[in-house]
């Protein structure tokens, strides 16, 4: 009896030259980083190992990692595959995923994605709106009733509306019943549950994947996700940052007056609106107070000094207190028999409690390797202060809890590696012994890129007028490029000042980040011939942009973090107080991810040309300059404008030729 092929001798049949996938596609294109990456997934899976893969744009990574996943999955492992955006998960659900299938054909397996339960639609939150809370001739919850009678999945993602009292009718933890509804055999929420536990794949986002973590943590037989062999983190650099958010709190002015506003509207609580003004007045008057500094970040114990530290504990303290005595008047609401408001009641009970455990950490726990900080959030009309609770490093938590307990984990992306390894990454989520790779991108960036630094700016710090330096260069810039271009800031304040400068001065169609979705953003950019979109962090990555509509990339600065922000402090501190290089071990390498991934917008096909232009000379004339430059994609580089007009030129001269 022959012995069975591994699925690591099976990645060369599926992927290789002559291999299932080349048979299919008559335009298929062998990428030797992509078998390699295959192959290394499919060896960590093997051996029961760990697996750290960077690879670059063009290798095709999603395919890489689902197909010896689904080899594994099929010998009877489940495989949890884990993204930071919801684009990428579409991108697998309708693309990738078909793909793998239809080349598979003769492995048939079962996809299912599973969202956190607040995206899918209550049956008996919406009976419970219809009695209690909403008018149910109003048009949109008519229409909201229509489409849970049509909808297979109850998922908001479906809705063709924005429905403003969405968080009355979703599934909710606190409020959910479980097997005692008499819904539950119809639940959404809970029958994709059902099905993710007969499922050889599992799709979640990171969010999901450690909020069920944590719960398992304490309650090992609680998790949302089924029992798992493996997981796959695709865009794991975001992975520190999903996980300390996930494992510490967060709690702004909008959590009271929501659970406020949802108990006004209950027709049967009759509760004394005296007793919830004052609850909501007392939230008002903290969160106010606490937004008072004009920085956009700071350390809670900032806000707490001299006389204003002493009225804020105040309001806390009473705020606690309203809480505990809103959570006893609940509890004396006559229900007259009716369970279900027994149930509904004991749900916001347990909303003031959670909310009055929070507050007391926030304010009279003390916390170690934790950090307690304040953010005043731009574009978020209903929060005017968030107070959080952030763990220092993750690594401690992680190294148990996830890499010592699952058998295999995959941590992959295009931009993963620092400095050509994984130091940086290893130190920040704790992660041991595992296989390594970083596989370049299959693009010539040598032939299709240029990437121009000017010599003669001053750095950011040392020239006051340096948006008006930017913002001159950038026009220059785009007289050669004929518009074309994402220009990525580092700050809304850098963004706001260069835009501000070549408004109305550009003969191109201007698009700044804010004043529209992000994706009708990109929508219009790619119609407008020779659009500019100006924009910050959300535009630095996972924005797919190929062909002539983008053909320039302007990047206003390193991307270091903001050094005084509360979390980078606490950091830096807690590294140099172990005896550590804080710029070398931290916020070197994130700065060195952070520009891959700006640079990266640019070249997304084997056909796409043009220039990245990083505005801060640093890059020439600072120690660590060499080393960031060293570990960008290998193009030719530049100081002079005129470059730029001859590079552009002959690339122009190159696609005609290839036309004719």
């Amino acid at each position: 009896m022959s012995k069975p092929t591994s699925i690591v001798d099976q990645i060369g049949e599926i992927l290789g030259e002559s291999g299932r996938l080349a048979k299919r596609f008559d335009r298929f294109e062998f990428r030797p980083q992509q078998i390699a990456m295959a192959e290394s997934v499919a060896t960590a899976l093997a051996e029961k190992r760990h697996c750290l893969v960077e690879a670059g744009t063009g290798v095709g990574k999603t395919v890489a990692y689902l197909v010896p996943s689904v080899l594994h999955a099929k010998t009877g492992k489940r495989v949890v595959v884990s993204t930071h955006t919801i684009n990428l998960q579409g991108q697998l659900l309708n693309k990738d995923i078909p793909l793998v299938q239809s080349v598979l054909d003769d492995t048939p397996f079962k996809t299912v994605l599973i969202k956190g339960r607040g995206n899918y639609l209550c049956l008996n939150g919406l009976d419970h709106a219809a009695q209690s809370i909403v008018n149910e001739n109003d048009p949109l919850f008519a229409q909201l009733r229509e489409w849970a009678r049509e909808t297979e999945t109850g998922d908001i993602a479906e809705l063709e509306f924005s429905y403003p009292e969405w968080s009355e009718v979703c599934s909710n933890q606190d409020t959910c019943r479980r097997q005692e509804c008499h819904y539950f055999n119809k639940c959404f929420y809970y029958r994709v549950r059902q099905e993710a536990a007969t499922a050889d794949i599992v799709l979640v986002n990171h969010s999901l994947f450690f909020s069920d973590l944590s719960v398992r943590m304490s309650e090992p037989r609680s998790g949302v996700l089924p029992k798992y062999d493996a997981v796959i983190f695709d865009e794991a650099h975001h992975l520190e940052d999903v996980a300390s958010k996930t494992f510490g709190l967060e709690f702004s002015n909008f959590r009271v007056s929501n659970l406020l506003n949802r108990l006004r509207k209950h027709r049967d609580l009759n509760l004394p609106d005296s007793a919830l003004k004052g609850l909501d007045s007392l939230n008002q008057e903290l969160f106010q107070s606490l937004s008072f500094t004009p920085r956009q970040e700071f350390f809670l114990s900032e806000a707490m000094q001299g006389r204003m530290g002493a009225g804020i504990e105040r309001a806390a303290s009473e705020l606690v207190t309203l809480l505990n005595g809103l959570n006893l008047r609940l509890s004396e609401v006559e229900t007259g028999g009716n369970s279900e408001m027994e149930d509904r009641i004991d749900g916001y009970r347990r909303m003031c409690g959670r909310m009055r455990d929070e507050l007391t950490d926030l304010f009279f726990r003390d916390h170690q390797n934790h950090v307690k900080w304040c953010d005043k959030p731009a574009g978020r009309r209903q929060v005017n202060c968030v107070l959080r609770l952030t763990p220092i490093c993750m690594a401690d938590v992680l190294k148990n809890a996830l890499w010592g307990s699952v058998t295999t984990a995959v941590l992959t992306s295009a931009t993963l590696a620092n400095s050509g390894g994984f130091t940086y990454l290893r130190s920040r989520v704790g992660i041991g012994d595992a296989e390594e790779a970083v596989l370049g991108s299959p693009f010539d960036f040598q032939r299709q890129s240029l990437l121009y630094v000017p010599y003669d700016f001053q750095f950011p710090s040392e020239d006051p007028a340096y948006a008006e330096g930017v913002a001159e260069r950038i026009k220059e810039i785009l007289e050669h490029t004929g518009g074309r271009a994402f220009v990525l800031f580092t700050s809304y304040r850098m963004l706001n000042a260069v835009y501000d400068n070549l408004s109305g001065v550009l003969p191109y169609k201007l698009l700044k980040q804010g004043e529209k979705s992000n994706d009708k953003l990109l929508e219009e950019f790619r119609k407008g011939k020779g659009a500019c979109l100006f924009g910050v962090h959300s535009f630095w990555e996972g924005v797919d942009v190929p062909g002539d509509a983008l053909s320039c990339v302007i990047i206003d600065k390193l991307p270091f973090a903001v050094p005084d922000s509360p979390v980078t402090k606490a950091r830096t501190e807690a590294i140099t107080s172990a005896g550590g290089d804080w710029f070398r071990e931290y916020a070197a390498p994130q700065a060195q991810i952070r520009l891959k991934q700006g640079f990266g917008r640019l070249i997304r096909s084997k056909t796409d040309t043009g220039i990245v232009c990083i505005m801060d000379s640093r890059l020439l004339k600072k120690f660590y300059g060499k080393e960031f430059l060293k570990y960008l994609p290998p193009c030719a580089k530049t100081i002079h404008l005129r470059d730029i007009e001859t590079f552009m030129r002959e690339s122009k001269e190159s696609r005609d030729e290839q036309r004719v």
